[in-house]
């Protein structure tokens, strides 16, 4: 299980994050991208308080707005879990044809 063990707000959004795989570096938390709650952190002030949960082993800010470890850790260890890409896949697939109107059938 990835926790991270140390946080570290630098500008631009930016957290600098230890896990207890030995695993650092940089996440860019993108508020605009993520939109809703994380809006909030575009506030310095905000964004600065940062922590680490010690319990769940994530970052936190006031307010109750949080992200998931192992997702940041997929991100900065630059992987993509393969158990994903075929869920993803399947939703493409089940989208599809309500993009699309069926076609008429002629009789």
């Amino acid at each position: 299980m990835n926790r991270i063990v140390s946080a570290e707000p630098l500008p631009g959004c930016r957290l600098k994050a230890a896990f207890n795989d030995g695993l650092s570096g940089v996440f860019a938390v993108e508020p605009e991208r993520r939109g809703g709650v994380f809006l909030k952190l575009l506030d310095a002030k905000v964004f600065n308080a940062v922590s680490v949960n010690p319990d769940f082993g994530c970052v936190e800010w006031p307010g109750g707005i949080d992200l998931c470890p192992d997702v940041m850790h997929e991100a900065m260890a630059g992987c993509k879990s393969e158990k994903g890409r075929p869920m993803a896949a399947a939703l493409r697939e089940s989208a599809r044809p309500a993009d699309k109107p069926s076609p008429k059938r002629k009789a």
